[in-house]
């Protein structure tokens, strides 16, 4: 049986933060996540949650908020038998309540809207939110559910028909129960949480572990980076003897671990063996070496082979020979590239792991650890303190700050396992070494034990204030596993508290993947097993495909195209579609539709012999060479003596990105041009001139790109300024200026330069040492180019590092240059 949830609109980011809802009086105690939640009248106790059978229409109090009603729909099957109390019936709809939480799930939840544009305008928001991790899977499951405006005529129907409505205009009557006067009890939920986010950090942690080599060549590759800065920096552009030291030995350690493991290098190595072993003396490898080397001609016999390019960090020295922030930049990036190489030949050379293979949590929920990769009862107890946190005891007696209570209680938890072994136990001066650095601030050897689970514990100890900084200090210290710290923060932070992009390699990753996780841990948290556990796939219904101005701004003006509810739906569904392969770069079917719109085209030789090949349904990637020459090839000669020029006009048109005119001769294909909702649509985008005016850039050799690159555009004027890029307040509107971007880049740059900006305002992290951060313009606009990019092991960029985006990214530097020229 399906139930509803009346909610509201300011309540989806708190909803898709924990996956879940609760009574009101619930947020302000449990301890986690938003401690707000807004009341609708439909749905507006505090002990409880009240739901319907039918689709309850209601009306949201106005105020200074822009705040629209918005209904849940759950499936009861997927909860326990008596989860839910029928509380009376009343007019046909049948009232329940709930008086603990719902947690939700994507196979079976559906959220709804009033009308399109209420969904247009919160999902935009949602989507700029880092505590909303469910925005993107969920969006096939958010739809709209349009009040059906009542004629005379439809009035009247009603009258004489007996057809039973889904949806009922609620009132205070529907809400005339008792409720039970019952204590409010959080402690479920926050034990829930806590787990819950247990097994997903967990999870990202197994999965996005490295190979203990990979995990060298990653704390090296932070050392030499931060070396070589803060020499390129300094005054004189020139290393002292220790940092020389430190970047010959870094670069020999690198060299070496990095041949060891890379299938080029080790081929090459091969190769070489192979030929100096055949050799007409019978010499060994060694001797043939040594002798090519006496006459001077090995580097030509080399030079001769088919070796493949290998990287070598020798290349970091060539930053220091001819000094310049772009020099350092190349490096680094080739250094950081080669290792992202190695990471991703070791993650496809494993398996990801299954879920019910490492963990179990039972009815009682209880912790099981399967993984027996590890000696796992510490970890287990451990693990089970920090569901409970009693480590907040300790700092309550003792008034001491959280890192030193954690590490004591860690400490007494292992002490009370050991019993009499403890003194003799390495653990103990392990553990003992960590209380002193956190009350005298002594130094403190992270790996000084062999064993993983105490140096996570200790890591978490150190930086388990906050995930970014933990994932930061692991990749910096070389840690290669990275489930035991991250399962720790988990157990102690809970699920709710993790931002989408720590989550979204999990959440937004493999479909098939997610699915079955999600169904394992719906199964150990809620006790059911989910019927049909299939996540919803994205309908064109509603679903944002691509990000559009020109579908945004249709839809902004939904009611204006088409004013009755009942038809918006197919209008949505045609501009989706239209917006879709309008978006789409060498698309034959957005060809065809654009090509047979053209005036008495299609009775030519030249349109008849590409709808005879079926072009429209071929699905193969063209670059725009490709593109031209696949059409002229399939028209022939004879095609191309009466329609070269419309072939032609088409290919430019299909090149275009948001294109008014492009995406109409689409659109046609969808709507009819006679109807009214086309003709309000072509007016409605007329005012919109050229977005995109040239064509896709040529990429060089066969490259085939996916998404328009950098166009020229009629953009605002540059005027150069005095302020310095790291202080001017109006920035961020700069960048929202620059429509050439993508949409949805452009808003995330314009937020992400004010928190790049904090860092060099005082008390920031890069205002502290001019030194090694130096403030003119050139460096921290490049500076800013690389924090966007820069990828934190397994911690997504803001931008990614796409051929695309880096086109996009590239004019946006120069116009940043030119914003803060010579400054």
């Amino acid at each position: 049986m399906k139930l509803y949830i009346p909610t509201c609109t300011l309540n989806l980011n708190n909803i898709l933060s924990s996956e879940s809802t609760s009574p009101l009086g619930f947020y302000a105690r449990r301890g986690f996540g938003n401690k707000r939640f807004y009341p609708v009248c439909a749905n507006d106790k505090e002990q409880v949650i009240i739901l319907y059978s039918k689709y309850p229409r209601f009306e949201i109090e106005e105020n200074d908020l822009e705040n629209y009603p918005m209904v849940i729909e759950i499936e009861t099957d997927d909860y326990k038998d008596g989860f839910f109390e029928k509380a009376k019936e009343h007019n046909g709809v049948e009232t329940y309540l709930c008086y603990h939480t719902i947690n939700l799930n994507p196979f079976h939840c559906r959220i709804y809207f009033n009308s399109y544009q209420e969904r247009q305008g919160v999902l935009s928001k949602a989507e700029q939110s880092l505590e909303n991790k469910f925005y993107k899977l969920y969006d096939p499951n958010i739809g709209v559910k349009p009040k059906e405006k009542k004629t005379f005529f439809g009035a009247a129907k009603d009258l004489f028909t007996q057809s039973e409505k889904d949806d009922f205009l609620w009132n205070p009557s529907y809400v005339n129960f008792k409720i039970k006067n019952e204590p409010i009890d959080v402690s479920r939920d926050v034990l829930l949480d806590r787990i819950k986010g247990f097994i997903y950090c967990y999870l990202i942690g197994a999965n996005s572990s490295v190979s203990n080599e990979v995990g060298k060549l990653k704390a090296l590759s932070r050392k030499l980076r931060n070396t070589l800065s803060a020499v390129v920096n300094s005054p004189d552009k020139r290393p002292t003897q220790a940092q020389d030291d430190a970047i010959l030995n870094g670069i020999r350690e690198f060299n070496e671990i990095y041949s060891s493991i890379d299938e080029d290098t080790i081929w090459n190595k091969n190769l070489l063996e192979l030929k100096l072993s055949d050799n007409p003396q019978g010499l060994s490898i060694k001797d043939a070496k040594n002798l090519l080397h006496y006459w001077g001609v090995y580097d030509a016999f080399c030079n001769k082979l088919p070796l493949r390019r290998v990287y070598d960090a020798n290349e970091l020295w060539s930053c220091l020979e001819y000094v310049s922030p772009e020099t350092f930049s190349r490096v680094t990036d080739n250094m950081n590239s080669a290792i992202c190489k190695l990471e991703a030949k070791d993650n496809a050379q494993r398996e990801k792991y299954a879920i019910e293979e490492l963990l179990n949590v039972d009815d009682n929920l209880s912790l099981h650890i399967l993984d027996t990769s590890y000696q796992s009862s510490f970890y287990k107890s451990l693990i089970c303190s920090q569901f409970m946190a009693e480590y907040k005891s300790v700092m309550e007696e003792n008034g001491v700050e959280e890192p030193l209570a954690q590490a004591y209680n860690g400490g007494m938890i292992l002490r009370n396992m050991l019993g009499d072994k403890w003194d003799s136990n390495p653990a103990s001066a392990y553990v003992g070494a960590l209380l002193n650095h956190f009350q005298e601030n002594s130094a403190f050897d992270l790996f000084a034990i062999e064993n993983d689970v105490l140096s996570s514990f200790a890591a978490f100890c150190q930086k388990g204030d906050n995930i970014d900084r933990l994932v930061e200090y692991l990749v910096q210290v070389g840690f290669c596993n990275y489930k035991l710290a991250y399962g720790i923060y988990g157990a102690t932070r809970g699920f709710t508290s993790l931002p989408k992009t720590f989550t979204s390699v999990l959440i937004n990753g493999n479909k098939d993947y997610y699915q079955s996780f999600a169904s394992n841990v719906w199964r150990m948290l809620n006790g059911v097993e989910i019927k049909d556990a299939v996540l919803p796939k994205a309908s064109n219904n509603t679903s944002v495909i691509v990000e559009s101005q020109l579908r945004s701004k249709i839809i902004e003006n939904l009611n204006n195209v088409e004013s009755k509810d009942v038809k918006q739906q197919k209008v949505i569904e045609a501009v989706n579609k239209a917006v879709e392969l309008e978006n789409i770069v060498q698309s034959p079917k957005a060809f065809m539709y654009i090509f047979s719109s053209f005036s008495r085209i299609t009775t030519t030789k030249a349109y008849k012999a590409l709808d005879a090949v079926n072009f429209a349904g071929d699905e193969s990637s063209y670059t725009p060479e490709q593109f031209r020459s696949k059409i002229y090839s399939i028209v022939g000669k004879e095609g191309l003596k009466t329609q070269k020029e419309n072939i032609d006009k088409a290919i430019e048109l299909e090149s275009k990105r948001q294109d008014p005119e492009a995406f109409l001769n689409i659109l046609d294909n969808f709507l009819k041009p006679t109807d009214a909702a086309y003709k309000k649509i072509e007016k409605l985008i007329s005012s919109i001139k050229n977005l995109n005016t040239t064509s896709h850039p040529q990429p060089q050799g066969n490259k085939v790109i996916s998404q328009g690159g950098v166009e020229k555009q009629n953009l605002k004027p540059i005027h150069p300024t005095s302020s310095k890029f790291v202080e001017d307040a109006n920035v961020n509107y700069f960048i929202l200026s620059r429509d050439y971007l993508p949409i949805k880049m452009r808003e995330t740059l314009s937020r992400k330069v004010i928190t790049f900006q904090k860092g060099y305002a005082p008390g920031g992290k890069y205002y502290s040492n001019p030194l090694d951060k130096p403030i003119d313009n050139r460096s921290t606009i490049d500076h800013f180019k690389h924090w966007c990019f820069y990828d934190k092991g397994g911690y997504p960029p803001i931008v990614e590092g796409t051929y695309e985006n880096k086109q996009y990214f590239e004019q946006l530097i120069q116009d940043l240059f030119n914003r803060y020229a010579n400054r």
